[in-house]
């Protein structure tokens, strides 16, 4: 239980953050709007081919733009750890009784809290250019895997931060998550993808997230043929970075 207050307390003081330096948060919230607007926009004609068969291609875009947002909430989080680490909190914190675990999952809470928001956005800029929404199971299993993808970006955010110990370390955290969604099926089918490109996207776990995702978009229902690939490599993904963002406290006493 202890454990429990101090993530939340850490994740309740992330949150101040989005008040008082509105500049950390506005920017994971402009980027999936600006790239749904965009990419639905630029790539339109794309829609036209047959692996769409027919599906709107802002549709499409939905669930990259709230996975990419969440992405961004997550890493938001890594620059607070790091902004801490460089005032010296966050080495106070590791001299307090805290258990070590709760130092992660308090930024990675506020991360998933803002990852709902942002992907609460993107769904209201869906509706504004004519995507309703699917049904209730669909629409809370599209939100769950922004939400994984959102902590598990938090667990590699942090964990670089962790390492670096400074904030000129967030060009890193961003590209990462950048190139692990862009070189995914971010804008077309992996049934579309050809050359290296293709061969990349097989074995990005972003892909068979996205895939899911945008599964339970487009149908409006839950299939589970591609729903399980996603939620296999979104905990897999989660696990391995949850293990990088702990590791470099494992020299502490856990308490």
């Amino acid at each position: 239980m202890k454990g429990l207050a101090v993530s939340l307390g850490l994740a309740g003081r992330n949150l101040l953050l989005v008040r008082r330096v509105p500049s950390v948060f506005i920017p994971s919230l402009i980027m999936p709007l600006f790239i749904l607007i965009a990419t639905s926009g630029a790539f339109h004609g794309i829609g036209a081919l047959p692996q769409f068969a027919g599906a709107s291609y802002l549709a499409f875009t939905i669930p990259m733009a709230a996975t990419m947002g969440a992405g961004f909430a997550g890493i938001n989080s890594g620059m607070t750890v790091a902004r801490d680490l460089e005032g010296g909190f966050f080495d106070r914190l590791q001299s307090s009784p805290a258990p070590r675990v709760a130092l992660i999952m308090g930024p990675m809470f506020a991360a998933l809290v803002r990852s709902i928001f942002t992907t609460t956005i993107v769904f209201i800029a869906g509706l504004i250019g004519g995507v309703w929404l699917p049904g209730l199971l669909p629409l809370l299993l599209i939100y769950g895997f922004a939400l994984l993808f959102g902590a598990s970006a938090s667990c590699w955010a942090i964990g670089v931060a962790l390492r670096a110990r400074t904030i000129q370390a967030a060009p890193i955290m961003q590209l990462v998550v950048f190139l692990s969604v862009f070189m995914s099926v971010a804008y077309v089918p992996l049934s579309a993808l050809h050359g290296w490109l293709g061969n990349v996207a097989k074995f990005n776990p972003v892909t068979y997230i996205l895939t899911a995702s945008r599964s339970a978009e487009l149908t409006g229902s839950i299939i589970w043929s591609e729903t399980w690939p996603g939620l296999i490599a979104g905990f897999g993904l989660l696990i391995l970075l949850g293990i990088f963002a702990l590791a470099p406290l494992r020299h502490l006493e856990n308490r």
